[in-house]
Protein backbone atom coordinates (compact mmCIF):
# COMPACT_ATOMS: atom_id res chain seq x y z
CA UNK A 1 0.00 0.00 0.00
CA UNK A 2 1.48 3.41 -0.96
CA UNK A 3 1.57 6.40 1.38
CA UNK A 4 -1.31 8.18 -0.37
CA UNK A 5 -3.49 5.09 0.06
CA UNK A 6 -2.51 4.72 3.69
CA UNK A 7 -3.38 8.33 4.41
CA UNK A 8 -6.71 8.11 2.60
CA UNK A 9 -7.62 4.95 4.47
CA UNK A 10 -6.77 6.61 7.74
CA UNK A 11 -8.83 9.73 7.26
CA UNK A 12 -11.95 8.49 5.58
CA UNK A 13 -14.88 7.03 7.52
CA UNK A 14 -15.26 3.29 7.28
CA UNK A 15 -17.92 3.29 4.61
CA UNK A 16 -15.91 5.61 2.34
CA UNK A 17 -12.57 3.95 2.98
CA UNK A 18 -14.03 0.59 2.04
CA UNK A 19 -15.06 2.00 -1.31
CA UNK A 20 -11.83 3.87 -2.10
CA UNK A 21 -9.72 0.88 -3.19
CA UNK A 22 -6.74 3.01 -4.23
CA UNK A 23 -3.94 0.69 -5.32
CA UNK A 24 -1.39 3.10 -6.79
CA UNK A 25 -0.58 6.61 -7.89
CA UNK A 26 -1.68 6.10 -11.50
CA UNK A 27 -1.75 8.90 -14.05
CA UNK A 28 -1.15 12.39 -12.76
CA UNK A 29 -4.22 14.58 -13.08
CA UNK A 30 -3.91 17.74 -15.13
CA UNK A 31 -5.40 20.57 -13.09
CA UNK A 32 -5.96 24.30 -13.22
CA UNK A 33 -6.22 26.77 -10.35
CA UNK A 34 -8.54 29.76 -10.27
CA UNK A 35 -7.48 32.46 -7.84
CA UNK A 36 -4.12 33.00 -6.15
CA UNK A 37 -5.23 34.97 -3.11
CA UNK A 38 -5.11 34.40 0.65
CA UNK A 39 -6.35 30.82 1.04
CA UNK A 40 -4.58 29.65 -2.11
CA UNK A 41 -1.17 30.91 -1.03
CA UNK A 42 -1.51 30.06 2.67
CA UNK A 43 -2.64 26.47 2.11
CA UNK A 44 -3.64 25.03 -1.23
CA UNK A 45 -1.03 25.98 -3.81
CA UNK A 46 1.79 24.37 -1.87
CA UNK A 47 -0.21 21.13 -1.57
CA UNK A 48 -1.09 21.14 -5.27
CA UNK A 49 2.43 21.90 -6.50
CA UNK A 50 4.01 19.28 -4.26
CA UNK A 51 1.48 16.51 -4.88
CA UNK A 52 2.83 13.62 -6.91
CA UNK A 53 -0.62 12.85 -8.35
CA UNK A 54 -1.22 16.37 -9.72
CA UNK A 55 0.21 18.28 -12.67
CA UNK A 56 -0.49 22.02 -12.43
CA UNK A 57 -1.20 23.33 -15.94
CA UNK A 58 -2.16 26.95 -15.28
CA UNK A 59 -3.38 29.56 -12.77
CA UNK A 60 -5.85 32.37 -13.32
CA UNK A 61 -5.53 35.59 -11.31
CA UNK A 62 -7.16 38.90 -12.17
CA UNK A 63 -4.93 41.04 -9.94
CA UNK A 64 -1.75 41.68 -11.98
CA UNK A 65 0.17 42.65 -8.83
CA UNK A 66 -0.40 39.18 -7.35
CA UNK A 67 1.15 37.29 -10.26
CA UNK A 68 4.85 38.11 -9.70
CA UNK A 69 4.43 37.66 -5.94
CA UNK A 70 2.96 34.17 -6.33
CA UNK A 71 5.48 33.19 -8.99
CA UNK A 72 8.38 34.14 -6.70
CA UNK A 73 6.80 32.60 -3.61
CA UNK A 74 6.33 29.17 -5.19
CA UNK A 75 8.97 29.20 -7.94
CA UNK A 76 6.35 29.15 -10.72
CA UNK A 77 8.28 31.00 -13.41
CA UNK A 78 7.41 28.24 -15.92
CA UNK A 79 3.71 28.02 -14.98
CA UNK A 80 1.46 30.12 -17.24
CA UNK A 81 -0.83 32.69 -15.57
CA UNK A 82 -4.03 33.88 -17.22
CA UNK A 83 -7.04 36.00 -16.28
CA UNK A 84 -10.64 34.87 -15.84
CA UNK A 85 -11.43 36.09 -19.36
CA UNK A 86 -9.32 33.18 -20.66
CA UNK A 87 -11.36 30.53 -18.83
CA UNK A 88 -13.68 29.50 -21.70
CA UNK A 89 -10.67 28.44 -23.75
CA UNK A 90 -8.79 26.92 -20.78
CA UNK A 91 -11.78 24.83 -19.72
CA UNK A 92 -12.27 23.54 -23.26
CA UNK A 93 -8.97 21.69 -23.13
CA UNK A 94 -9.60 17.94 -23.40
CA UNK A 95 -6.53 17.02 -21.36
CA UNK A 96 -7.68 19.05 -18.32
CA UNK A 97 -9.11 16.76 -15.62
CA UNK A 98 -10.07 19.06 -12.75
CA UNK A 99 -10.00 22.60 -11.39
CA UNK A 100 -9.50 24.19 -7.99
CA UNK A 101 -11.51 27.35 -7.28
CA UNK A 102 -10.08 29.79 -4.70
CA UNK A 103 -11.64 33.02 -5.99
CA UNK A 104 -13.95 35.34 -3.97
CA UNK A 105 -17.15 33.63 -2.82
CA UNK A 106 -19.38 35.70 -5.09
CA UNK A 107 -17.76 34.09 -8.15
CA UNK A 108 -17.91 30.48 -6.94
CA UNK A 109 -21.27 29.35 -8.32
CA UNK A 110 -20.65 30.66 -11.83
CA UNK A 111 -17.17 29.14 -12.00
CA UNK A 112 -18.27 25.81 -10.50
CA UNK A 113 -21.16 25.41 -12.93
CA UNK A 114 -19.07 26.54 -15.92
CA UNK A 115 -16.33 24.04 -15.06
CA UNK A 116 -18.69 21.13 -14.43
CA UNK A 117 -20.52 21.81 -17.70
CA UNK A 118 -17.17 21.45 -19.48
CA UNK A 119 -16.68 18.02 -17.92
CA UNK A 120 -14.14 19.04 -15.26
CA UNK A 121 -14.19 17.81 -11.67
CA UNK A 122 -14.29 20.69 -9.19
CA UNK A 123 -12.82 21.43 -5.78
CA UNK A 124 -14.14 24.76 -4.46
CA UNK A 125 -13.34 26.52 -1.22
CA UNK A 126 -16.34 26.88 1.02
CA UNK A 127 -19.00 27.91 0.39
CA UNK A 128 -19.84 26.82 -3.15
CA UNK A 129 -22.19 29.79 -3.52
CA UNK A 130 -23.51 32.85 -1.73
CA UNK A 131 -26.92 31.38 -0.95
CA UNK A 132 -28.96 28.21 -0.83
CA UNK A 133 -30.14 28.51 -4.43
CA UNK A 134 -26.59 28.82 -5.78
CA UNK A 135 -25.27 25.89 -3.75
CA UNK A 136 -28.13 23.67 -4.86
CA UNK A 137 -27.44 24.68 -8.47
CA UNK A 138 -23.77 23.69 -8.13
CA UNK A 139 -24.63 20.19 -6.97
CA UNK A 140 -27.32 19.83 -9.63
CA UNK A 141 -24.66 20.58 -12.25
CA UNK A 142 -22.42 17.94 -10.66
CA UNK A 143 -25.22 15.39 -11.00
CA UNK A 144 -26.14 16.45 -14.53
CA UNK A 145 -22.61 16.25 -15.92
CA UNK A 146 -21.45 13.30 -13.82
CA UNK A 147 -18.38 14.99 -12.33
CA UNK A 148 -17.47 15.17 -8.63
CA UNK A 149 -17.82 18.41 -6.68
CA UNK A 150 -16.02 18.78 -3.37
CA UNK A 151 -16.60 21.80 -1.13
CA UNK A 152 -13.65 22.62 1.14
CA UNK A 153 -14.97 21.90 4.61
CA UNK A 154 -11.55 20.77 5.79
CA UNK A 155 -12.51 19.82 9.37
CA UNK A 156 -14.12 16.73 7.86
CA UNK A 157 -10.62 15.44 7.13
CA UNK A 158 -9.06 16.07 10.53
CA UNK A 159 -8.50 12.84 12.48
CA UNK A 160 -9.67 14.11 15.92
CA UNK A 161 -12.93 15.45 14.49
CA UNK A 162 -13.45 12.28 12.48
CA UNK A 163 -12.88 10.09 15.54
CA UNK A 164 -15.50 12.00 17.53
CA UNK A 165 -18.08 11.88 14.74
CA UNK A 166 -17.42 8.17 14.26
CA UNK A 167 -17.93 7.55 18.00
CA UNK A 168 -21.20 9.48 17.97
CA UNK A 169 -22.51 7.67 14.88
CA UNK A 170 -21.56 4.35 16.50
CA UNK A 171 -23.74 5.30 19.50
CA UNK A 172 -20.79 5.35 21.90
CA UNK A 173 -22.15 8.42 23.73
CA UNK A 174 -25.78 7.33 23.62
CA UNK A 175 -28.52 9.77 22.62
CA UNK A 176 -27.10 13.21 21.82
CA UNK A 177 -28.31 15.89 24.21
CA UNK A 178 -25.93 18.80 23.65
CA UNK A 179 -23.24 19.78 21.14
CA UNK A 180 -20.77 22.59 21.78
CA UNK A 181 -18.55 24.01 19.01
CA UNK A 182 -15.91 26.68 19.63
CA UNK A 183 -13.95 28.59 16.96
CA UNK A 184 -11.64 31.41 18.01
CA UNK A 185 -9.37 32.65 15.26
CA UNK A 186 -5.71 33.64 15.41
CA UNK A 187 -4.22 35.91 14.28
CA UNK A 188 -6.95 38.41 13.45
CA UNK A 189 -7.27 38.75 9.65
CA UNK A 190 -6.56 42.11 8.05
CA UNK A 191 -9.24 44.77 8.27
CA UNK A 192 -9.37 44.90 4.46
CA UNK A 193 -10.22 41.21 4.40
CA UNK A 194 -12.77 41.48 7.23
CA UNK A 195 -14.50 44.43 5.57
CA UNK A 196 -14.79 42.65 2.21
CA UNK A 197 -15.51 39.04 3.19
CA UNK A 198 -19.25 39.38 2.42
CA UNK A 199 -22.08 41.89 2.29
CA UNK A 200 -24.42 40.41 4.90
CA UNK A 201 -22.89 42.18 7.90
CA UNK A 202 -22.39 38.80 9.55
CA UNK A 203 -19.21 37.50 7.94
CA UNK A 204 -18.25 35.82 11.19
CA UNK A 205 -21.14 33.41 10.59
CA UNK A 206 -20.65 32.84 6.86
CA UNK A 207 -16.85 32.73 6.91
CA UNK A 208 -15.90 31.09 10.24
CA UNK A 209 -18.87 29.46 11.96
CA UNK A 210 -19.93 27.83 8.69
CA UNK A 211 -17.24 25.18 9.36
CA UNK A 212 -18.82 24.34 12.72
CA UNK A 213 -22.28 24.28 11.19
CA UNK A 214 -20.96 21.76 8.67
CA UNK A 215 -19.72 19.64 11.60
CA UNK A 216 -23.12 19.95 13.28
CA UNK A 217 -24.81 18.85 10.06
CA UNK A 218 -22.43 15.89 9.76
CA UNK A 219 -23.03 14.79 13.34
CA UNK A 220 -26.82 15.03 13.04
CA UNK A 221 -26.85 13.41 9.57
CA UNK A 222 -28.33 16.53 7.96
CA UNK A 223 -31.39 16.64 10.22
CA UNK A 224 -33.27 19.92 9.88
CA UNK A 225 -33.17 22.05 13.05
CA UNK A 226 -36.22 23.53 14.69
CA UNK A 227 -34.81 27.00 15.39
CA UNK A 228 -31.67 29.16 15.47
CA UNK A 229 -30.82 32.32 17.41
CA UNK A 230 -27.72 34.35 16.48
CA UNK A 231 -26.27 37.03 18.79
CA UNK A 232 -23.28 39.18 17.76
CA UNK A 233 -21.17 42.08 18.98
CA UNK A 234 -18.19 44.11 17.74
CA UNK A 235 -15.67 44.69 20.53
CA UNK A 236 -13.12 45.96 17.98
CA UNK A 237 -13.91 49.62 17.27
CA UNK A 238 -12.62 49.47 13.69
CA UNK A 239 -14.82 46.49 12.93
CA UNK A 240 -17.78 48.28 14.50
CA UNK A 241 -17.15 51.18 12.12
CA UNK A 242 -17.58 49.01 9.02
CA UNK A 243 -20.40 46.99 10.56
CA UNK A 244 -18.82 43.59 11.17
CA UNK A 245 -19.06 41.63 14.40
CA UNK A 246 -16.00 40.02 15.98
CA UNK A 247 -17.89 37.86 18.48
CA UNK A 248 -20.88 35.56 17.96
CA UNK A 249 -22.93 32.98 19.78
CA UNK A 250 -25.60 30.89 18.06
CA UNK A 251 -28.02 28.49 19.71
CA UNK A 252 -29.62 25.80 17.56
CA UNK A 253 -32.46 23.58 18.75
CA UNK A 254 -33.59 20.31 17.13
CA UNK A 255 -37.06 18.80 17.50
CA UNK A 256 -35.49 15.62 18.93
CA UNK A 257 -34.18 17.69 21.85
CA UNK A 258 -30.56 18.30 20.80
CA UNK A 259 -29.32 21.77 21.77
CA UNK A 260 -26.23 23.14 20.01
CA UNK A 261 -24.17 26.15 21.05
CA UNK A 262 -21.68 27.69 18.63
CA UNK A 263 -19.36 30.39 19.99
CA UNK A 264 -17.01 32.19 17.63
CA UNK A 265 -14.46 34.97 17.94
CA UNK A 266 -12.32 36.68 15.31
CA UNK A 267 -9.30 36.79 17.62
CA UNK A 268 -7.90 34.76 20.51
CA UNK A 269 -4.72 36.22 22.01
CA UNK A 270 -3.52 32.79 23.19
CA UNK A 271 -3.62 31.04 19.79
CA UNK A 272 -5.89 29.23 17.35
CA UNK A 273 -8.66 27.71 19.49
CA UNK A 274 -10.84 25.02 17.86
CA UNK A 275 -12.85 22.63 20.06
CA UNK A 276 -15.89 20.40 19.86
CA UNK A 277 -17.86 18.47 22.48
CA UNK A 278 -20.75 16.06 22.03
CA UNK A 279 -22.58 15.22 25.27
CA UNK A 280 -24.91 12.23 25.30
CA UNK A 281 -26.94 10.04 27.62
CA UNK A 282 -24.07 7.54 27.92
CA UNK A 283 -20.98 9.72 27.77
CA UNK A 284 -18.95 12.45 26.12
CA UNK A 285 -16.80 12.75 22.98
CA UNK A 286 -14.59 15.80 22.52
CA UNK A 287 -11.94 17.41 20.33
CA UNK A 288 -9.44 19.46 22.30
CA UNK A 289 -6.64 21.73 21.11
CA UNK A 290 -3.23 20.35 20.16
CA UNK A 291 -0.24 22.42 21.26
CA UNK A 292 2.79 23.43 19.23
CA UNK A 293 4.71 20.72 21.08
CA UNK A 294 3.30 17.94 23.29
CA UNK A 295 6.00 18.31 25.92
CA UNK A 296 5.14 19.38 29.48
CA UNK A 297 7.45 20.82 32.13
CA UNK A 298 6.15 20.10 35.64
CA UNK A 299 7.45 21.16 39.02
CA UNK A 300 6.37 22.22 42.48
CA UNK A 301 5.08 25.46 41.02
CA UNK A 302 2.83 23.76 38.48
CA UNK A 303 2.98 22.71 34.85
CA UNK A 304 4.04 24.60 31.73
CA UNK A 305 2.68 23.86 28.26
CA UNK A 306 3.63 25.29 24.88
CA UNK A 307 1.05 27.62 23.32
CA UNK A 308 -1.61 26.60 20.85
CA UNK A 309 -0.98 26.62 17.12
CA UNK A 310 -0.68 30.09 15.66
CA UNK A 311 -3.31 29.73 12.92
CA UNK A 312 -5.28 27.38 10.67
CA UNK A 313 -2.45 26.44 8.26
CA UNK A 314 -0.58 24.91 11.19
CA UNK A 315 -3.51 23.35 13.06
CA UNK A 316 -5.10 21.78 9.99
CA UNK A 317 -2.00 21.07 7.89
CA UNK A 318 -2.75 17.33 7.77
CA UNK A 319 -6.47 17.75 7.12
CA UNK A 320 -5.80 19.98 4.09
CA UNK A 321 -3.48 17.32 2.67
CA UNK A 322 -6.05 14.60 3.39
CA UNK A 323 -8.74 16.71 1.74
CA UNK A 324 -6.61 16.94 -1.40
CA UNK A 325 -6.06 13.15 -1.49
CA UNK A 326 -9.79 12.56 -1.13
CA UNK A 327 -10.61 14.88 -4.04
CA UNK A 328 -8.09 13.08 -6.26
CA UNK A 329 -9.57 9.71 -5.32
CA UNK A 330 -13.05 11.02 -6.19
CA UNK A 331 -11.84 12.25 -9.59
CA UNK A 332 -10.30 8.83 -10.25
CA UNK A 333 -13.50 7.05 -9.24
CA UNK A 334 -11.84 5.47 -6.21
CA UNK A 335 -14.05 7.18 -3.61
CA UNK A 336 -17.39 8.92 -3.25
CA UNK A 337 -17.46 12.54 -2.02
CA UNK A 338 -17.51 12.63 1.76
CA UNK A 339 -19.39 15.94 1.70
CA UNK A 340 -22.77 15.32 0.08
CA UNK A 341 -25.28 17.50 -1.69
CA UNK A 342 -27.84 16.99 1.09
CA UNK A 343 -25.37 18.06 3.76
CA UNK A 344 -24.13 21.10 1.84
CA UNK A 345 -27.70 22.23 1.12
CA UNK A 346 -28.65 21.82 4.79
CA UNK A 347 -25.60 23.83 5.88
CA UNK A 348 -26.62 26.58 3.46
CA UNK A 349 -30.20 26.54 4.77
CA UNK A 350 -28.98 26.89 8.36
CA UNK A 351 -26.71 29.78 7.37
CA UNK A 352 -29.62 31.55 5.69
CA UNK A 353 -31.82 31.13 8.76
CA UNK A 354 -28.91 32.32 10.91
CA UNK A 355 -28.57 35.47 8.81
CA UNK A 356 -32.30 36.06 9.16
CA UNK A 357 -31.97 35.74 12.94
CA UNK A 358 -29.04 38.17 12.87
CA UNK A 359 -31.07 40.74 10.95
CA UNK A 360 -34.24 40.34 13.04
CA UNK A 361 -32.39 40.00 16.36
CA UNK A 362 -34.59 37.12 17.48
CA UNK A 363 -34.91 33.32 17.13
CA UNK A 364 -35.96 32.10 13.69
CA UNK A 365 -37.83 28.86 13.03
CA UNK A 366 -37.28 26.46 10.12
Amino acid sequence: MDMATARATKILPEQVAAESGVTGVGRRLNVGVMGAGRIATLVHLGNIIGHRRLNLKWITEDDPQRVPVVKDLFGLQNTPFFTSSDLPELLSSKDLDAVFIFTPTGTHCSLVCQSLSKGKAVFVEKPAGVNLEEIRSCYEHSEKFGKPLITGFNKRFDSPYQNVVSAVHNNEVGDIQMIRLTSRDSPKPSYDFLASIDTTGCGILTDVTVHDIDMMVWITKAERPESIYVITHAHDKKMAEFGEADTMVAVVKYKCGIIVTLDTSRYAAYGYDMRMEVFGSDGLAAVNNPHVSPHVIAGVGGETLTRLNESFPQRFRESYANEMDHFIDCVNGKAKPLITKEESVMTAEIIEKGLESFRLKRPVYF
